[in-house]
């Protein structure tokens, strides 16, 4: 499966210098904002969100109608979820005041798809899907630091986008735009049968899996260039 997104992806990028034959414009965009980020774990519990950032470059290819899109869009995500918890019970019985703990994945992000757009010259809506492959570059979790050798480097997901986009110009837009990317993969993964020590009873015991996927929605400001394209009869 991972395999195949990364197929889908080049294949989409191969051919964005070569739909621009038949294109009315070529864009280029830089995006960033703030996004939430939840984890869904598989033994059916879910996490507090992380209130994180990202940035990214987009390269897009504009059909002539100027409402078909095919766009390519490499960044860098911070993904994961959080812990929070009311107080806590050291080992020794004191009862310490709670607080929230970020497990936090950073990702570079190769992602390709097709937007639709819809609207006048002066004003546009859009929506959109995409397919990404992900590749985690470091992770910064504040609890359950044992998990970080269990996370994977490798992931993909899809992306369902809308937005809005405005015109300041003849080649220049600015737009905002929200996505929803749930992964398919799964960013941790803990095979049963894992030897885990419990520093409260003193023990050693056998794990059972562990495993969570990423949902991430993020909200976007970006600039938009174009590079228009006239043909010569």
């Amino acid at each position: 499966m991972k395999s195949r997104f990364l197929c889908i992806i080049g294949v989409v990028i191969f051919l964005l210098p070569f739909s621009s034959l038949k294109a009315q414009s070529t864009g280029y965009s830089f995006h960033v904002g703030p996004n939430l980020g939840f984890q869904k774990w598989g033994y059916g519990s879910s996490r507090a969100a992380l209130l994180a950032y990202h940035f990214s470059l987009s390269v897009d290819s504009e059909s002539s109608e100027g409402n078909n899109i095919i766009y390519g869009d490499f960044g860098y995500h911070v993904k994961g979820g959080a812990i929070r918890y009311q107080y806590f019970q050291d080992l020794f019985g004191n009862r310490i005041k709670g607080d929230k703990f970020n497990m936090a994945c950073h990702n570079l992000a190769l992602e390709a798809g097709v937007r639709k757009m819809v609207g006048g010259e002066k004003l546009k809506t859009y929506f959109g899907i995409g397919a990404r492959a992900e590749y985690t570059v470091k992770t910064d979790f504040e609890i359950n630091k044992e998990y970080e050798d269990y996370v994977r480097k490798f992931n993909y997901g899809l992306s369902f986008i809308g937005g809005i986009e405005y015109s300041l110009g003849k080649t220049v837009k600015n737009g905002w735009q929200i996505k929803i990317a749930p992964d398919i993969s799964k960013q941790i993964f803990v095979p049963a049968g894992i030897l885990w020590y419990d520093p409260y009873t003193k023990t050693s015991y056998r794990g059972t899996e562990i495993s969570t996927r990423n949902l991430t929605i993020e909200l976007s400001t970006y600039i938009r260039l174009l590079q228009l394209i006239e043909y010569e009869e």
